[in-house]
């Protein structure tokens, strides 16, 4: 997902940024937060990741020592709080990387628990 260029430091609230291919209207929330607030965060928490900063990327992985560079992991935009999971087809908005952290984000063997729970209650 390509991000803009642009300072995004000034911008409050939802902004207009274009029209998605379908011509409705496409908008975008900044999180008015610095590669630096976000690394130290995440660093604070003890978790792993990789920063892609041309894209505004972050690579946050759901494991301490992950093995090999694609190991399960959500991507996470630091400008905007877009995240999403390991394939990226999907993408859902997080207003900052503690808001992330707190609400959505999981390690690999508390998702594989909860899965596990539920497959228990589908029997």
């Amino acid at each position: 997902m390509p991000e803009l260029k642009e300072d995004s430091s000034e911008k409050e609230g939802w902004v207009y940024v274009g029209r998605k291919k379908s011509g409705e209207a496409k908008f975008r929330k900044y999180t008015n937060q610095t590669l630096e607030h976000v690394t130290a965060y995440l660093d604070s928490k003890e978790l792993t990741y990789f920063v892609y900063e041309d894209q505004c990327l972050i690579f946050i992985y759901k494991v301490k020592e992950p093995k090999k560079k694609h190991s399960p992991r959500y991507s996470y935009y630091y400008t905007t709080g877009q995240w999403g999971g390991t394939s990226r087809r999907k993408h859902y908005h997080s207003d900052g990387i503690e808001h992330f952290v707190e609400k959505y984000y999981k390690t690999y063997d508390e998702e594989k628990a909860y899965w596990d729970a539920k497959e228990g209650e589908d029997t």
